[in-house]
């Protein structure tokens, strides 16, 4: 089957699971809405979404933490650290892939040089403007296999995270159902 049919057929069977805690995300239920891709809400062990596909749960194996701008990613690394490292602690000991979904970035470039223009504390009370710098270097240290073994996905437009979503999964499904397969 080619990976066009493929991909049609993975469309028509796939459940989306959002985090009953996920919270502005109209703009990407909307376009699974649109796309005529099934969601549902339900409480998540982990991460923001992960899907279904027949009956088979893919919830405790595949997940995306999403994050909609470098402003949200600094608060979690500043206000909330314990919190999210205690979370990506708990999806790197379970979950055999995560992706952290950055929005409004659209690379590792931008996001080291991302600045605002009003000037914030840190943790530690120093003054900073630079805070794309401080959520590069956390995240390149969080990623690395050693740590919490994420990939990052960027969507510089977040009109785009639902397709970025399930494009992810898609391919997650392909590569698991390569695996399973009867060998010939």
């Amino acid at each position: 089957m080619s990976s066009v049919n493929e991909k049609k057929e993975f469309m028509k069977k796939v459940t989306i699971l959002v985090d009953t805690r996920e919270q502005k995300n109209k703009h990407i239920t909307d376009v699974f809405s649109n796309l005529g891709i099934m969601f549902k809400q339900q409480k998540l062990d982990f991460g923001d979404y992960s899907f279904t596909v027949d009956s088979r749960d893919f919830s405790c194996s595949c997940v995306i933490e999403r994050k909609a701008g470098i402003d949200e990613v600094y608060g979690n690394i500043t206000a909330d650290r314990e919190r999210i490292e205690k979370e990506l602690d708990t999806i790197s000991k379970n979950a055999n892939q995560c992706t952290f979904m950055l929005e409004n970035c659209s690379g590792w470039e931008h996001l080291k040089g991302f600045e605002i223009p009003e000037i914030k504390a840190d943790k530690q009370g120093r003054k900073v403007r630079n805070i794309g710098a401080s959520v590069y270097s956390t995240l390149q240290s969080w990623k690395c296999g050693n740590r919490y073994s994420f990939s990052v996905e960027f969507v510089p437009d977040q009109n785009h995270s639902a397709l970025k979503i399930l494009e992810i999964f898609f391919w997650y499904y392909h590569n698991y159902k390569k695996q399973t397969a009867p060998r010939k």
